[in-house]
């Protein structure tokens, strides 16, 4: 027999597709409202949901909330603000008196083809635990879309509700940003301040960028339905959000403006001469706002042949290109949620330059075909698909989603809950209404328990199986037990532990390297080229694979080593190292191998890139090569001050290196380029290749 989904009779919904060309787009017909049955779980329901709104509000607003809560007790706001969107599905689901009311067949199947493949993308992964505890915010957010269909749909008033919370939801984000902002800007000069980018509250600029993009439309909305006063205070917060913007000095939120304003103009009720004037003042609005900061404003100026690489360019250039390998190497499935900091660094050796590892690829196709593969890739244009084909019912969620899916491009954020909530909300109310289907009150309500079943599986599977990464914990223990002599078989014996586990380290690789320089130098050599192979541009690897050879004997290639050192590093040229006697012995070795090794890599250059023009000068500092300065040494360990956060974990300290950098006062003359100029496949080059004569 013929059913329509609970509470929506099949008349209504024939006279609502008669009327929906003429409804108002923020207020199309609903389903009558349903009140809650005796005996129905709403009431668990609702208190799980107060519960998970006051933790994602914590993990959210506490700042730096997406690295805070990484950290106890921070951890359990996060763990609490992923579950309850499953488990309130999952009571939703068995609810026999007030039944669960779902997205027509399209909707409901993309998004349990995409929890499974997440699911088993984790499951598939080299690293299972700890990406089966990342897949939560994820599955949590497909949780959140059924969750905010059901409710859009029981009551005709639900929807300018759900638009109403996301506006007050990005108001308390926008002012709490604004107000840490201006708080932090006392004492500061004002070039700082004029540079200076708006990390509030979640703790990185991209962040904030990507949530004044969102909260713009939700704005201008509840701005031009209010009355006045009230659309006078709506007003203002699209200022306020827009100062938001600025201030982050994002170039992709600023790119993101531009489709956002476009379907804002397809859909203002307006004749053709005031859209070609609103249009307009959009383009000139944009190019205020983009002259408003430096690092946009640089956007508009020429680049300075002569000018090294914009670090941040070259790093993304870098993340991009790794993204690709990962996704070849693993195409149907990834490498799972949330492993891009573990695998990075294996592909780290082949890129032209950025940084030793990193949280994310800074670009969401990249990130899921890293992690997810052509699976995810195909459910990601799925949605994409069926979000374009509803953008009429709802020109706030479809005008949100426009501008942040061209923002998408600059960056990866589905892992903090608050943008996968909220892109959930906004599919939510692009999702068309509840169809009639040719189904038994059996079969739908089997297919309802199968719904909560897979929710309360996907929590028993994360929950029993899910675990930090170990090998974090591991390491920091050993570096600390490797400071003090009587512990360092302890340290070493921990650190091997860590590499069995996941080999493609180069902090273990390095400071094993250390511990075994005089203990074992043949292995401890073979640690030191390990860990150049995994960061060829690290400070001291060289350095410490020259000491290696030189306590086997082997002074010649000991003195290629050092060259080496110096030619990444061209600080090295003038360390105090130099004045211990047996490095010493070395000198005019190493003068004679750093200029073959600039021969070399002279001829890899491209000709007038700034590269080969930085060679010119590092190669003219021959002849200082181990003079040191009067003036005292600075001495000092580095510290690997992101390593907490790129492991996602914030209860551990950050670790210090066991090598101790040795590195003069310099106070005259022009600074020599830092460590990492020249591209990391020309220093394994360098390594490998045999001395031309």
């Amino acid at each position: 027999k013929v059913r329509c989904a609970p509470g929506i009779a099949a008349t209504g919904l024939a006279q609502d597709n008669r009327r929906r060309s003429h409804a108002l787009p923020m207020t199309p017909t609903a389903a009558p409202a349903t009140q809650p049955a005796a005996g129905s779980l709403a009431p668990f329901v609702r208190v799980l949901g107060i519960a998970g709104l006051g933790c994602l509000a914590l993990i959210t607003l506490v700042s730096p909330a997406s690295t805070r809560m990484f950290a106890f007790p921070w951890s359990l706001a996060l763990a609490v603000a992923v579950a309850t969107p499953a488990l309130m599905l999952a009571l939703r689901a068995f609810d026999s008196r007030q039944p669960l009311i779902l997205p027509p067949r399209g909707w409901g199947l993309l998004a349990h083809a995409t929890a499974a493949v997440i699911l088993a993308s984790a499951l598939v992964s080299p690293h299972r635990g700890a990406s089966l505890l990342w897949s939560a915010p994820l599955l949590a957010s497909l949780a959140v879309f059924f969750l905010v269909y059901d409710w859009l749909h029981r009551a005709p008033s639900n929807r300018a509700r759900v638009v109403t919370g996301l506006g007050w939801t990005f108001a308390a984000i926008v002012v709490v940003s604004l107000a840490l902002w201006l708080a932090d800007l006392p004492g500061r000069s004002l070039d700082s301040i004029a540079g200076a980018r708006n990390p509030f509250p979640l703790g990185h600029s991209s962040y904030t960028g990507a949530l004044a993009l969102l909260a713009l439309p939700c704005f201008v909305a509840l701005g031009l339905q209010a009355a006045r006063p009230v659309s006078f205070a709506w007003s203002a917060l699209v200022v306020l959000a827009l100062a938001m913007l600025v201030t982050s000095a994002s170039r992709g939120a600023l790119i993101g403006l531009g489709p956002l304003a476009v379907a804002a103009l397809i859909f203002a009720p307006f004749d053709r001469k005031r859209k070609l004037l609103l249009g307009g003042s959009f383009l000139l609005l944009g190019l205020a706002l983009a002259l408003a900061h430096p690092r946009t404003r640089a956007m508009f100026q020429p680049t300075d042949p002569a000018a090294p690489p914009n670090l941040s360019n070259v790093q993304r250039s870098a993340m991009l290109d790794a993204g690709r390998r990962m996704g070849a190497d693993r195409p149907l499935l990834g490498w799972g949620p949330g492993t891009v900091p573990l695998v990075y660094p294996r592909y780290r050796a082949a890129l032209a330059g950025g940084a030793d590892t990193v949280l994310q690829l800074h670009c969401t196709p990249a990130q899921l075909w890293a992690e997810f593969g052509l699976a995810g890739v195909a459910c990601a244009v799925a949605f994409v698909s069926l979000a374009a084909r509803g953008k009429g019912r709802d020109p706030t969620a479809a005008a949100a989603l426009a501008g942040y899916a061209v923002f998408s491009l600059t960056d990866w954020q589905l892992d903090v809950p608050i943008f996968g909530f909220s892109l959930a909300a906004f599919a939510a109310l692009l999702a068309p209404d509840p169809v009639c289907h040719l189904l038994n009150d059996k079969f739908e309500t089997r297919f309802r328990r199968f719904i909560g079943g897979a929710a309360l599986v996907a929590c028993v599977v994360v929950a029993a199986l899910g675990r930090r990464d170990p090998t974090p914990e591991l390491n920091v223990r050993a570096l600390t037990l490797g400071r003090d002599v009587a512990q360092a078989e302890a340290a070493i014996a921990l650190l091997r532990e860590s590499l069995a586990l996941n080999p493609d380290q180069e902090l273990a690789h390095f400071n094993l390297g250390w511990l075994l320089v005089t203990r074992d130098p043949p292995k401890a050599e073979n640690y030191f080229r390990a860990a150049a192979q995994l960061v060829p541009d690290k400070g001291g690897v060289y350095f410490g694979l020259g000491l290696a050879r030189l306590n086997q004997g082997r002074r010649d290639q000991a003195a290629r080593a050092f060259a080496l050192e110096c030619l990444n590093d061209p600080r090295f040229l003038s360390s105090p190292w130099w004045l211990e006697p047996g490095i010493a012995e070395l000198r005019d070795a190493t003068r004679t191998e750093f200029t073959h090794l600039g021969a070399q890599a002279a001829r890899s250059l491209e000709a007038g890139s700034w590269p080969a023009a930085q060679l010119t000068r590092v190669l003219a500092s021959a002849p200082t090569l181990g003079a040191v300065p009067p003036e005292p040494p600075k001495m000092f360990t580095r510290q690997r001050a992101g390593y907490p956060v790129l492991m996602r974990n914030l209860d551990l300290p950050p670790p210090l290196d066991l090598y101790v950098v040795r590195e003069a006062t310099l106070t005259a003359g022009a600074p020599l380029p830092a460590k990492g100029w020249l591209p990391s496949p020309l220093l394994l080059q360098l390594l490998d290749a045999r001395r031309a004569d």
